[in-house]
């Protein structure tokens, strides 16, 4: 004889989601087995480990998309020194310039002033017109020659940071020699002389 109670349980045993049924079953296999899970290999978790980090980097990373370095340049020259890059999802926390290892100019775009200048004795920068990735240098001598990184960092939570880096040479200018002097000066040719003074001592008369 069927009691009112395993009814009820019959009853409830059909309405239940067979999602439900399911993971119950998966629960009394993991229980009939010792009640533990066996674990996944050390070379599998090393691998899924390795897939997480490369799908993080893929979903959100910064990327430098080009750097702007002259290869030489003359001395007292402008040169103009370009940091293109994507954010992706991130947010900025800085740009940063160097020179051969020795930071001259910063970015912050959360302070104020946000473009700062670290003053050193190869590279003067022009500051009116530098900002986030795009740096102007003047007054340029050869000891403005070596190695310029630019390092983008991200905020958090990631605060990651890429960099990129270029040579730069710098040349002197060539001197002006006193026949380029004279011919600034005079830019006319002995014979354009001479035919003007026979001009104006004919006609002059």
């Amino acid at each position: 004889m069927v009691t009112p109670r395993e009814l009820r349980l019959r009853a409830s045993d059909r309405h239940r989601p067979v999602v439900c049924q399911h993971r119950a079953e998966q629960f009394q296999q993991v229980r009939r087995a010792g009640g533990r899970m066996s674990p996944l290999p050390a070379p599998m978790c090393l691998l899924l480990l390795a897939a997480l980090g490369c799908l993080w980097h893929g979903v959100s990373a910064l990327q430098i998309k080009a750097l702007q370095v002259p290869e030489s340049i003359e001395a007292g020259q402008v040169v103009r020194l370009v940091c293109i890059f994507d954010p992706e999802q991130e947010d900025l926390y800085s740009v940063k310039w160097y020179k051969d290892d020795i930071e001259f100019f910063r970015f912050l775009p959360k302070d104020k002033p946000a473009n700062q200048f670290f003053e050193i004795r190869d590279v003067e920068v022009d500051m009116s017109r530098s900002s986030n990735g795009t740096v102007f240098l003047k007054n340029t001598s050869r000891s403005a020659e070596g190695m310029y990184r630019c390092e983008v960092s991200a905020d958090a939570p990631s605060f990651q940071s890429i960099f990129s880096e270029k040579f730069m040479a710098v040349e002197d200018r060539p001197e002006e020699t006193p026949e380029n002097a004279a011919h600034l000066l005079c830019p006319w040719s002995r014979r354009q002389i001479l035919w003007t003074m026979v001009f104006i001592l004919v006609f002059c008369q």
